[in-house]
């Protein structure tokens, strides 16, 4: 009788325990153990470099020192992407790739047939796009880190407590001579008679802290989320006054908090959604004048104010440099940077042509139909990838991403999806890592057994280097 031959490693002490500890680095991010104080060092350079990956001062020119900074981060990541493109295997890259190649190599070159952009000034026109590489950087950076999960959700919701923080502060003490009304000479601290002084804040953290609030709301039933909503929407309103950014963001809180609730409740929640936008359609429609005995569009001007004739101004300039030629309609014209030789403002001559504000009617004037649908796509499929990831799942936190992923979409309406690709590729790596994170830790250990760390106590431990089925490369520490 043949039988399998006798194990020969040692009988394995009960208090004994295995730690596989992979070869190559994957985007789990599950490094070897690291001491207290590289996990604090880890900690911190994830939160101060966050906001740059976010583009928290892409735009802010009046403070040089963070704007230049975020202008050349993607080039000081470069290596970073590079290494979660060739290393990383991650949802949605490839069609990352495919619209970062159209932005840097394709959308350049027509600038300069159809505005006459010499070659550095097309260059110049590429830094909106570089920073889809950030989806790369910083998923490489998060796995090289290790950064744990509790502390990104404490990072990310602390720059959004921040972001009220330094909102409300800057509202009461800037003084009124500090406020411009002109975009061109300041971004942050804005001054126009229908809206008055405002702050234009960077809302990236501030918004998924308050889609957070609004998830945990519903998941947790504790009033104080509810209420912290409500406080968040407050300086929003009267400091804030982004029409449409607000507006996108109720759509994105009513929508979190009906998915957070049962089945049965949701149904009839969603129901009555849909009942009220159908409402809100035809009111704004009367209002705008499209609708039988609605206002006049002279009144629907002075309803909305001056934005919406800037933009509709700005709309029929577009349409107008399109024209009849299916090439420019097609793969778009580029642009131009207020650097650049001749801009844009100059080529109209109208100074009040903001393609930023144009949403999808920007995107196929710079980019084109191709590039509207290839933006489009990755959007959709960035939402339905985070939507999958994060089903079923009762962490508002990670819900609360893939809500950001839904406000990008609803605002994209109004506001250019091109102009902040840091924000898709931010939310959507924070996905990822923690979506492999949770199913890279192992099970919990079974009754009356020891938990998986339980700190300093006796016993053996088996490290195994590479893949433990396989037996390659086996070593063993022991603990005493």
């Amino acid at each position: 009788m043949t039988g399998q031959p006798a194990s020969r490693d040692p009988p394995r002490d009960p208090a004994s325990r295995r730690v596989v500890m992979p070869l190559r680095r994957s985007a789990t991010g599950m490094a070897p153990a690291l001491d207290d104080g590289t996990h604090v060092l880890a900690k911190l350079a994830f939160a101060a470099t966050l906001p740059f990956f976010a583009q928290v001062f892409y735009y802010l020119n009046e403070y040089p020192a963070p704007y230049l900074l975020s202008k050349a981060w993607p080039f000081l990541t470069l290596p970073l992407a590079l290494y979660g493109m060739i290393r990383l295997k991650l949802p949605v890259g490839r069609m990352f790739m495919v619209v970062l190649a159209y932005g840097l190599g394709f959308t350049p070159l027509v600038s300069v047939i159809q505005l006459g952009n010499g070659f550095l000034d097309a260059l110049t026109t590429t830094i909106k796009a570089w920073p889809f590489t950030y989806y790369f950087s910083l998923s490489a950076l998060l796995a090289l880190l290790a950064v744990p999960p509790e502390s990104i959700r404490k990072a990310v919701l602390g720059l959004g407590a921040a972001t009220f923080f330094l909102m409300v502060i800057i509202y009461l003490v800037a003084p009124t001579s500090w406020y411009a009304d002109n975009p061109a000479d300041s971004k942050l601290l804005l001054f126009d008679l229908e809206r008055g002084y405002r702050v234009y804040m960077p809302m990236v953290f501030g918004m998924i802290l308050v889609f957070f609030l609004a998830r945990a709301f519903v998941l947790k039933r504790n009033i104080l989320y509810g209420l912290g909503v409500a406080l968040a929407f407050a300086p929003m309103l009267l400091i804030y006054k982004q029409r449409a950014a607000i507006a996108a963001a109720l759509v994105v809180v009513a929508f979190g908090m009906a998915m957070s609730l049962p089945q049965r409740t949701r149904r009839i929640v969603i129901g009555l959604g849909l009942a009220a936008v159908a409402v809100g359609v035809f009111l704004v429609g009367r209002k705008l004048g499209f609708l039988p005995g609605g206002a006049a569009p002279g009144d629907a001007q002075d309803a909305f104010g001056a934005s919406l004739s800037v933009r509709q101004n700005s709309s029929a300039l577009a349409f107008a440099f399109l024209g009849d030629d299916p090439m420019r309609w097609i793969f778009g014209v580029g642009a131009t940077t207020r650097f650049s030789t001749v801009t844009l403002n100059d080529i109209f001559g109208n100074d009040q042509f903001f393609i930023a504000d144009l949403g999808w009617i920007g995107v196929v004037f710079e980019y084109g139909i191709i590039g509207a649908v290839l933006l489009a796509v990755l959007h959709v499929w960035c939402f339905a990838t985070a939507f999958r990831l994060t089903r079923g799942l009762d962490d508002p936190f990670a819900l609360a991403l893939c809500d950001y992923v839904l406000y990008l979409m609803v605002s994209s309406a109004v506001y250019s999806v091109v102009f902040t690709p840091g924000e898709l590729g931010v939310v959507m790596a924070l996905t990822i890592y923690l979506d492999r994170r949770r199913r890279a830790l192992p099970p919990g250990p079974p009754p009356g057994e020891t938990r998986l760390f339980p700190g300093r106590n006796s016993g053996t431990r088996q490290v195994t280097l590479g893949r433990g089925a396989q037996g390659r490369g086996r070593a063993t520490a022991h603990a005493g």
